[in-house]
């Protein structure tokens, strides 16, 4: 994880009406990705830690806990796909959302069912972002989200 990018509470703030900021887990090989899914989800009011591949990611996960994983899944070392697999073996209600300019025929072919609660296809809108976000930490609250929610359908 690099330096200062643990950092982004902000305690004026809190999602989805919860006492405590959510914590949202960003995992993404490109640095520029990386940096504005976490200020839209800081503007959103969640505390995020960022990683730049699968294994920062679940070395970040084991050491601490997160409410949501948002990965992409083609990153070296690991992909985003065994990283959910990963994540869901050690929380299983922690919701997966997998970001990805791939097409959709290899991603449903690749993602694992059951280790990914939503998918989104790049390019996505900012509104998609949102709204799978805060439905993928509705369904983690109780039950599973399903694989494909928020894929613009």
């Amino acid at each position: 994880m690099e330096q200062g990018e643990k950092e982004g509470k902000n305690p004026t703030r809190t999602s989805l009406g919860q006492g405590r900021s959510r914590r949202i887990l960003v995992v993404d090989d490109n640095r520029d990705i990386r940096n504005a899914l976490s200020h839209m989800l800081r503007f959103m009011g969640f505390e995020v830690a960022l990683a730049g591949n699968g294994i920062e990611a679940l070395a970040a996960f084991v050491e601490s806990s997160f409410d949501l994983v948002v990965t992409d899944l083609q990153m070296p070392a690991m992909d985003g796909s065994k990283l959910a697999r990963l994540v869901k073996e050690r929380s299983p209600r922690t919701p997966v959302i997998l970001l990805t300019g791939t097409d959709r025929e290899t991603v449903w072919k690749k993602v694992t069912k059951g280790s990914i609660d939503s998918v989104l296809f790049k390019p996505f809108k900012l509104n998609d972002f949102q709204s799978t976000v805060q439905g993928a930490l509705a369904s983690g609250q109780g039950e599973q989200g399903s694989l494909g929610a928020g894929e613009g359908g």
